[in-house]
């Protein structure tokens, strides 16, 4: 009779521990994800280097290439950042997209 209540005694300590464990609500530290900067890094590249559309753009503007650089956009597409010499005879920095357009 002892084995039995010491036996029903540790089954119902042990159910109602894991009930407890259940019930106990967990929680979890929220992680953020890290904002990707909107800060382009241009790499000087060769204006040889340069597409023939953005050329052809460049060419109708009238501009002589001074230097050349490309960096990779947010959803990578490559964007070219290239200084002129205008007509005028003055310097000025163009952005454009892969496909000549100029971006602002």
């Amino acid at each position: 009779m002892k084995k039995v209540l010491v036996t029903l005694v540790l089954a119902m300590t042990l159910s109602v521990s894991v009930s407890f464990a259940q019930a106990v609500l967990v929680e979890a530290p929220v992680v953020e994800k890290p904002q990707q900067s909107k800060k382009l890094v241009f790499s000087e590249i060769y204006v040889n280097d340069l597409p023939g559309a953005v050329m052809d753009r460049l060419a109708l503007e009238g501009a002589m290439i001074k230097e050349a650089f490309m960096a990779y956009g947010i959803d990578g597409s490559r964007i070219y950042k290239v200084n002129v010499l205008t007509s005028d005879a003055h310097e000025q920095t163009l952005f454009l997209g892969e496909d000549g357009k100029l971006l602002k």
